[in-house]
């Protein structure tokens, strides 16, 4: 059966999977612009007389024929189908450490923990390790130069008498009442303990002194009692008390200064009061008597190891009781210098009544009394200055400072 013929030109042209025909599609428009537009350069030139028919399929999973091509297959796949097949690229490690592989990072790690150790154990070493430069006995600066005191002998330790005898300096001026002056006075013919301590186990270059009353006097004696505070260290001096009398031990601390009197030495009437040289009363249960105290008062020591006092056999007393306690307690083989002096410190002295217990303490006080003293505005200014400077700073003036309550001895 023959098929009939129909022109070409009347059978519409199949749609590309590239593009589409428009409509009004030109065939005798060849160009290469129009071809690309219209889809004629997919399409194999057709002779008349063939009939095309169109086969279509699923555009999702079946082939699509092209007539001018091989035959081709195309899957349709969403965007969202896409993304979730796409894997992102690692991103790139952003420190040296990061970067390291696991050996790495072992060998670093053993590194570092071998440089602290190395670290920890040169630090101890150090610190152990005795100091060989520094000399056995030291000096501290005085004026401003360093002086090493290779001459100054090792104090001996111990516990020594100090038999104080009459004061080298005595004054009482910084109280402005005259009745008031017997509150301040001076020790005379008895006897302070010096304790040379050992030195600290964590420091064998350490020297510590304490001075207090020997523990076999029970009585409250009349007059200045004596000084008693903790230990306090010993610094050596190249030029002692600026005296010229050689290199010195010295000590520096502050207590609170203690002048038992009777009941009737404190009077109102503006009369002076002649303080005795010598007193040696001793105060019995039951009696009344006024309690001085001079809060926070300078004492100073110096001891000149190089200066060996006088034999005990030789040294002339005025007492049984100060010889018997000497005979106890070993004579300090030192010439000793000590000076105690009011310094201003906001506090001031005062006198209360007390009275002598059945145990031999005092009861508390009562009555106070405050004392007037006689230091001015300026005095009081320079004198904490010259409280704030250290007294290896200083040389030690001879002569009592005017407006200055002040005791020196010498024992020797």
């Amino acid at each position: 059966m023959r098929l009939p013929r129909r022109p070409i030109a009347s059978i519409q042209p199949l749609p590309s999977i590239h593009t589409a025909f428009p409509i009004n599609y030109d065939l005798t428009d060849s160009s290469y612009s129009a071809g690309i537009n219209s889809g004629t350069r997919l399409l194999r030139q057709i002779d008349d007389g063939i009939e095309v028919v169109p086969f279509e399929r699923d555009p999702r999973s079946a082939p699509i024929l092209s007539p001018d091509s091989e035959e081709k297959e195309v899957f349709v796949v969403s965007q969202k189908e896409i993304e979730q097949l796409e894997k992102p690229l690692p991103k790139l490690p952003g420190s040296i450490w990061q970067r390291m592989g696991i050996r790495q990072r072992i060998l670093a790690l053993l590194g570092v923990q071998f440089v602290i150790l190395m670290t920890i154990g040169l630090a101890l070493m150090a610190a152990k390790a005795p100091s060989s430069s520094d000399p056995p006995s030291r000096a501290r600066a005085t004026g401003g130069d360093s002086v090493t005191v290779d001459a100054m002998d090792t104090i001996q330790r111990g516990t020594f008498a100090l038999p104080v005898q009459l004061p080298q300096q005595q004054s009482s001026a910084c109280l402005a009442r005259m009745n008031e002056s017997v509150a301040w006075q001076c020790a005379t013919d008895t006897e302070f303990q010096l304790n040379v301590l050992p030195s600290p186990a964590n420091n064998t270059k350490m020297t510590m002194v304490t001075l207090s009353a020997p523990p076999s006097n029970d009585s409250i004696p009349y007059g200045h009692q004596v000084p008693d505070f903790p230990p306090v260290e010993l610094v050596t001096l190249p030029n002692g008390d600026g005296s010229g009398d050689g290199p010195a031990y010295h000590f520096l601390t502050t207590y609170d200064r203690t002048v038992l009197l009777k009941e009737d030495d404190l009077q109102l009437e503006q009369e002076q009061r002649v303080q005795p040289l010598s007193q040696h009363h001793t105060f019995q249960i039951g009696e009344s008597l006024w309690r001085c105290v001079f809060n926070e008062t300078l004492i100073e020591g110096y001891i000149y190891v190089n200066q060996a006092t006088t034999p005990e056999s030789t040294m002339s007393g005025n007492s049984t009781k100060n010889i018997s306690m000497t005979a106890s307690i070993p004579k300090v083989p030192y010439v000793v210098k000590l000076v105690e002096q009011r310094m201003p410190n906001g506090k001031g002295p005062y006198c209360e009544k007390v009275k002598v217990q059945k145990d031999g303490s005092l009861s508390s006080g009562s009555g106070k009394v405050m004392l007037d003293l006689s230091e001015s505005a300026s005095e009081l200014e320079a004198s904490k200055s010259e409280l704030v400077r250290s007294a290896k700073f200083r040389s030690r003036e001879q002569t009592p400072t005017s407006n200055h309550c002040r005791c020196q001895w010498l024992i020797q």
